[in-house]
């Protein structure tokens, strides 16, 4: 534990010296803030002002603010990353103890256990989502978003500013629940090809308490996006090579 204790201090400190890197620690916190305290205000502005019934979109809502929590985490790692190729660390840790497959493990790991705890606290306390037990789908779905985000940005950014141009790209990802509440059937399938597709589908049919269905897209998203972070892997690795 020693080895990765080393990296998680080194961490903390770049964290808390860039501006960026917290915002992307800290600002899943926001987001719960929003939801628990500024949407039901926001609402009931919507209704006396406009007579729009805004709580009739919270499934909505909670579905995209939900998906706001690995792209944080994710795009932090990814940029730690990015300024690790850059200084050529990757190869000094190759030769430490803890290894480069250690840096692998730790780097991947750090965003899935970061994306778990915040998006578990959005859903126990934000007060717009459903505890249930189709809950865990949509947490492990969230939970795999947060290490391809961060591979993607390493697999295709040269460097840091290539890399936050890059976050901004995936916010493509929100189109997933867009097309998933908007589109009707059969058009909403187009959007398949979209991660985050997957992961709203599954929440809709949990909420709905159509559990089937909710564990038939988790299964599927779950491979689907597996299959993406191993390309990813392999893109990065290759690159880094």
């Amino acid at each position: 534990m020693n080895k990765y204790r080393a990296l998680l201090v080194t961490d903390t400190r770049q964290i808390m010296t860039d501006p960026m890197l917290m915002a992307s620690l800290f600002g899943p916190l926001l987001l719960l803030a929003i939801a628990r305290f500024f949407f039901p205000l926001l609402s009931d502005w919507f209704e006396r002002q406009y007579q729009f019934v805004l709580t009739e979109y919270t499934d909505f809502f909670a579905a995209f603010l939900l998906l706001f929590i690995p792209l944080l985490p994710g795009s932090m790692v990814g940029l730690l990353m990015l300024d690790e190729r850059d200084e050529n660390m990757i190869a000094y840790y190759a030769v430490t103890p803890l290894s480069r497959v250690g840096y692998f493990r730790y780097r991947l790991f750090l965003p899935c256990l970061l994306t778990l705890l915040l998006s578990s606290a959005f859903i126990l306390y934000s007060g717009i989502t459903h505890l249930q037990i189709e809950s865990l789908y949509i947490v492990a779905l969230l939970v795999l978003e947060a290490p391809m985000i961060a591979l993607f940005l390493v697999s295709f950014a040269s460097n840091k500013v290539e890399g936050l141009a890059m976050t901004k790209a995936s916010g493509l990802l929100f189109a997933g629940p867009i097309v998933a509440f908007f589109v009707p059937e059969p058009w909403t399938y187009a959007g398949a090809w979209i991660p985050t597709f997957w992961t709203t589908q599954s929440y809709l049919a949990g909420i709905a308490e159509n559990s089937w269905h909710a564990f038939g897209w988790f299964i599927g998203g779950g491979i689907f996006q597996t299959a993406i972070i191993g390309r990813l892997l392999r893109s990065y690795l290759k690159r880094s090579d």
